[in-house]
């Protein structure tokens, strides 16, 4: 497990990063902290002794662990924060640093980008950076090691900051720019156990990595438009022979099995894909391959003869969002997609029997019907058909993103923006179903289909490949139940759902038994 140093460095300043917990979700897939390694580069650059304090995968109480970092009286603790149930955890373990110590503490990540100022309201933060924060981070590591934590015209300065003048958060604006830190200076050494990493039921050693940084899309939905409005470019890859030496690296080091390319969108220039592949074949580097981010019109846009070199190189798995089975919210979605073409992309993949499609997809959406929900589902039973080894993963459940275009639908719909932390704790995707626009007769449904997408697949007999006694527990189950997943799944009958407190239980359970 990853516990922190016990031997206190006296000759450096200490900064301490931390992730909190995930929420149930979390714990099927733990990926390593990159972007707190981010952060971390040009800290370690600078002589600052940096911990990184991982809750999820922390051996005892993560409490005796920061009481004993906190003894060497930090600089500033630091946070990546994302909404939902990461907001409660940061709020509980920043309100508990603020018992024991006088340190600032600095939220970072999707939260303090949506809304800085709902951060800033919580009297236990002092600071919050928009954006990736990697210079920010550094800068104001700067002011509070020179003791000018306070000197407003210095914080002004920092590009991406956010601080309290009088009580009142001012924020200084984005960084309208990618930062890139090639793997040279990500010091991998602060994690010191990485076998706590990656899927569970896996044995692969899995490292995400970027091979490209933004997106130049505008789905309405998707918060990406209004992060990149004023980056130009919108999308940028990084050199093919920085990500090939990197995997290389982390091969060599830490015995990586898997890459798990965390981009929004690699695929935006298919020749960026394919150079890497093409240099990893030469070199003949064998790794798995897995793409957080790929498009329906992208996979059109892939020949056979492209495919297959992602097969032979390695590639097993592309996280794909088809988003919805009915035609209109597509366009309300402006994915510049039809409902054919995720039908014509499904197939393609099926030819091609190692990768692995893995489908995101997205229910009560302003505007949305039963009827068209029953559209979606009934498109996914086709591609489960005829493609056997595809994924349907659990589906998202819609929540506004600020600036985003289909945010003003529901604002017309009677939906309030998150007034602060508290109320950000409840915008859990995954969980929250209280929309003003989802009807009582809707939500029943909503439920069901979150359970049941589990269980509609062959996900667990694919993934789950450790051999444990929990594994083929689970294994066991989600084969015995899935005739009824997919009889609720193709019928809709949500009646009588006494599964889904089983469900809960036991995900509640594998939080525990890994």
């Amino acid at each position: 497990m990853n516990t922190p140093c016990q031997s206190p460095e006296a000759d450096n300043p200490l900064v301490i990063l931390v992730q909190p917990q995930m929420g149930l979700s979390g714990d099927f897939s733990r990926h390593l902290p990159l972007s707190l390694l981010y952060v971390a580069a040009p800290l370690t650059a600078m002589a600052v002794d940096v911990e990184i304090l991982d809750t999820r995968v922390i051996e005892g109480n993560w409490r005796e662990a920061l009481l004993r970092l906190l003894q060497r009286k930090p600089a500033w603790v630091g946070f990546t924060v994302m909404a939902g149930y990461p907001v409660a955890h940061s709020l509980e373990i920043s309100r508990f640093i603020k018992k024991h110590s006088d340190t600032k503490i600095v939220w970072g990540g999707a939260m303090p980008t949506t809304d800085a100022a709902s951060c800033l309201s919580e009297e236990s933060v002092d600071f919050a950076v928009a954006g990736s924060g990697v210079a920010a981070t550094a800068q104001l590591t700067a002011a509070i090691l020179q003791g000018r934590a306070d000197d407003l015209a210095l914080l002004q300065k920092i590009p991406g900051l956010a601080y309290k003048i009088n009580g009142q958060p001012h924020f200084n604006g984005r960084f309208h720019g990618f930062e890139h830190v090639s793997y040279r200076d990500l010091p991998y050494h602060l994690i010191r156990d990485y076998s706590v990493y990656g899927q569970i039921g896996s044995t692969d050693r899995v490292f995400p990595i970027y091979s490209a940084y933004g997106c130049p899309y505008r789905c309405a939905f998707c918060i990406s438009p209004a992060l990149y409005r004023e980056f130009s470019p919108k999308w940028v890859p990084v050199a093919t022979d920085e990500i090939v030496d990197h995997i290389a690296f982390l091969q060599s080091k830490y015995g990586a099995t898997t890459i798990y390319f965390y981009d929004d969108d690699s695929f935006v220039n298919l020749e960026h894909v394919r150079a890497v592949v093409l240099a990893l074949k030469q070199r003949n580097m064998r790794v798995k391959l897995s793409f957080r981010g790929a498009r329906v019109d992208e996979i059109k846009r892939m020949d056979d003869d492209f495919l297959d070199l992602l097969s032979e190189t390695g590639t097993e798995m592309l996280h794909i969002g088809v988003e919805s089975g009915c035609q209109r919210v597509l366009d309300l979605f402006q994915k510049g997609i039809t409902v054919a073409d995720i039908i014509e992309i499904n197939r393609k993949l099926a030819r091609h029997k190692k990768l692995i499609a893995a489908y995101n997809w997205i229910i009560g959406t302003p505007t949305e019907t039963i009827a068209e929900i029953r559209q979606t589902t009934r498109l996914l039973e086709q591609l489960i058909r005829e493609n056997p080894r595809c994924f349907i993963f659990q589906p998202n459940i819609f929540r506004v993103v600020p600036g985003s275009v289909l945010g003003e639908k529901a604002k017309e719909l009677g939906y309030r923006s998150p007034a602060n932390l508290d109320e950000w704790i409840n915008a859990e995707i995954e969980q929250n179903i209280s929309s003003p626009w989802i009807s009582d007769e809707m939500k029943p449904l909503i439920e069901m289909l979150q359970v049941v997408a589990y269980f509609v697949d062959e996900k667990a007999s694919l993934l789950l490949n450790s051999g444990s006694i929990r594994d083929c527990l689970i294994k066991f189950a989600s084969k015995l139940y899935r005739p009824l997943a997919r009889f609720r799944f193709k019928s809709g009958f949500s009646g009588l759902l006494i599964e889904a407190k089983l469900f809960f239980l036991a995900q509640k359970l594998l939080k525990w038994w890994r």
